[in-house]
């Protein structure tokens, strides 16, 4: 690994499902062999399930929705 920060990018590149299986398989070898990049890895995945499974989306209304697509259609 070039730099931590290159490292950062691919963890957030995985967790976007932005890698192919080669680079997925490279990485998950790096966080194996390196206990220092499992643990952000680790740390990075415990962040995104809380965010994914505490904070909640507001809903939309159907007409907020349909106000949204006239004001698409008209432009």
């Amino acid at each position: 690994m070039k730099s931590m920060n290159d490292f950062r990018r691919k963890i957030n590149l995985y967790f976007d499902n932005e890698l192919d299986n080669s680079a997925k398989n490279e990485l998950m070898n790096i966080i194996d062999q390196d206990p220092s990049c499992s643990k952000i890895f680790n740390k990075e995945k415990m962040f995104r399930d809380f965010i994914k499974n505490n904070v909640k989306r507001p809903s939309v209304s159907p007409e907020f929705i349909q106000n949204l697509k006239s004001r698409i259609d008209t432009h």
